[in-house]
Formats: C-alpha cells, structure tokens, sequence
C-alpha cells in the first residue's frame, strides 16, 4: 500500500504537476531558438523531483550521519548544476517589431547594438528567474512530499510496534491467568476429594469443562458471549461445592438481542469472579455474592456484588489491575470500570461497562 501511494504520488507530479508548471513559460518560443536547452531544462527538473523525493529526504532521516552530510552535498550539486544551467548560451529570439516603423532617420549602429544587448540581458534574466524558480519549485514540492511519506511511514512503523507491544502484553497477562486459574481449581477439587468425595466426581465434570475451554479458548482472541457465561457458570458451580450453605451465590444473565453475534476477550472477567468468592465467602460468616453478566443496549455490562468477610485472604498474584490494563489495550474509549469497597469498607463492587461494536 505505501509503495502504490508512493508511485501515485510521483505519478501525479510527472504527468500534471510539472507539465503545469512548464505551460507558466514560453517553451514553446524557447523551442524554436534552443531546442537543447529547453531538453535540458525538462529532464534536469524532472531528475531533481526524484533526487530530492528519494534520495536527499531518505538521508536526511536514515540516522547516520555520512548519509545525512551525503544528502547535504547531493543539495549543494543540485544547486550548482541549476546555476551551470542558467548560464547556458541561449541564443535570444529575434525581436519582430510591431506596428508602423518610427518616422525619422534610422538608428545607427551603435544605437542598435545597444537595443539588442539590452534585449538580450533582459532575456538571459527572465530564463535564470524562471530556471531558478521552477528548480525551487520542483525541490521544495519533492521534499514536502518526501517529508510527508517518511513522517506517515514513522507513524505507521510506531502503530506497528505499539500493537505489537500490546499484543506481547495480553499474551503475558494469558500466561499469568492460566497457571493461576489451574492452581485454584485444583485446589479446590483437592478439598472436595478429602472433604465430600461423592461432590468431587461431579466436580471433576465441572473441571473437565473448564479445561476444555481453556483449550479451546484460551488463545483465541474473543469468545462468543454464550460461550463466557457457559464457562463462568461451570466455575461458579465448581465453587459451591467448597462452600457452606450460609454462603449463597446468584449469577443471573441475559442477552436482549441488541449485538447478534457479540464476543468479548475470554478469561476478562474471571479475576472478578473469583476476587468474590476470595473476599466474599466465609464457612463462618453469612453472606451474599451476586454475579449479573448481561448485554443491553448494545453494552456488554458486569456486575458483582459482595460482603467482605475474608479481609485477610492473600492477593492473586493477578489482581484487579491486570485487568485494568487488558481493558485499555482490548477496549480503548470504549469501557467503563468502576470496582472497590464502598465508603464503611464492608461490601465490595464491581461495576464494569463495554461498548460492543
């Protein structure tokens, strides 16, 4: 795609720009005096539009320094040879009077030798203009688009790196969760097998359905909204089975319709889930842990709701603010996140908002 606009670019100087150019002089007249010249004049314009476009700007931005100095002496020639140009012999047109001649005696000799060699220099001087403007013309087009090109390309090369930057970053914030979320389940299919190990077969069901989606799903770069909630609901279900009955757990969704075919990045929300069931559930303490996953409007919304009754439990190694981070590199401008205890410290809420595409 560079290369094409590049090509249309020089495309558009060479066969309108600088034809338009050359129609402002009187080539023409020029022509049928020096044909040689006016050759000249043409191929040399032409060849400074692409010296300066592809070869002076590329230098001056390639870093090194012999290339850039190299650059600098490719302009200082390019102005020398413009001035050899302007000082071409070019034999001036013949001056054809017009109108009726002057009544009196004709001028002499000198008077008219005198006539010519001003005619001439007045000549000589409006060609050195014109080559002179035409030259600065042509080199200061050739370096604005030059210096457009390389600014767009730097541009481009820096998206380039960015989102390969951020694609690194989501790729080692999957890593982190995988392992984590591994550790957890085992961890708590190993309770169930010494604690209630009729519960730990059916457990195991649950297990085997999340490590399909993480086979399945993992890696890939969304899901399908069905697809999360049949996952955050087997993780759910697999939690109860370590909890007491004076723990309850709802996980209420919902689709109205308004995003067929909506997707979101898999594993996003399943640090907040079990950031709830961290801080939330408690074999000694009743309480509440509300889970609401719904789209809406057009907006993917995520909700959770519960008591801190674990203040002691140990950090994730994960954290809310990994998740923070993977919101901005997937949902730039498009999210809302608003998470944390409220003012007397007892409950805790997450309240998360995705514009769907």
């Amino acid at each position: 795609m560079k290369r094409q606009l590049a090509w249309i670019i020089d495309g558009v100087f060479c066969l309108v720009l600088m034809p338009a150019l050359l129609l402002l002089l009187p080539l023409e007249r020029w022509q049928q005096h020096d044909a040689t010249f006016v050759a000249l004049l043409v191929i040399w314009l032409y060849a400074a539009y692409f010296l300066f476009r592809h070869a002076v700007v590329p230098m001056l931005f390639s870093g090194n320094r012999a290339k850039q100095a190299g650059a600098v002496a490719i302009v200082v020639l390019a102005v020398a040879l413009t001035w050899w140009l302007t000082q071409y012999d070019l034999t001036p047109p013949q001056h054809t009077p017009r109108g009726p001649m002057p009544q009196g005696p004709p001028p002499s000799a000198d008077e008219v030798a005198h006539h010519e060699a001003r005619r001439a220099a007045g000549f000589y001087a409006r060609v050195r203009q014109a080559v002179w403007f035409l030259f600065v013309t042509v080199a200061a087009f050739a370096t604005a688009v030059g210096l457009l090109v390389k600014v767009s390309q730097l541009m481009l090369k820096r998206q380039e790196l960015e989102v390969a930057r951020d694609k690194a970053e989501l790729a080692l914030y999957k890593a982190q969760i995988n392992p984590h979320f591994l550790f957890n389940t085992l961890n708590a299919l190993y309770g169930l097998l010494i604690t209630d190990p009729p519960k730990a077969e059916e457990a195991f069901l649950h297990f085997t359905s999340l490590m399909k989606y993480q086979y399945e799903n993992a890696h890939d770069d969304a899901v399908a909204f069905d697809v999360e909630v049949d996952y955050l609901d087997q993780f759910i279900e697999l939690e109860k089975f370590r909890l007491s009955d004076i723990t309850t757990v709802r996980f209420t969704h919902d689709d109205d319709g308004s995003a067929p075919g909506a997707t979101l990045a898999p594993m996003l929300l399943i640090t907040f889930v079990e950031n709830a069931f961290k801080y939330g559930a408690s074999s000694h303490i009743p309480s509440d842990i509300d889970i609401d996953l719904r789209i809406a409007n057009r907006h993917l919304v995520f909700t959770t709701a519960n008591a801190i009754v674990n203040p002691s439990a140990e950090g994730s190694g994960i954290g809310i603010e990994n998740c923070r981070r993977r919101l901005e590199l997937l949902y730039p401008g498009r999210h809302t996140l608003e998470c944390g205890p409220d003012g007397d410290g007892k409950n805790y809420h997450v309240n998360l908002d995705i514009a769907l595409t």
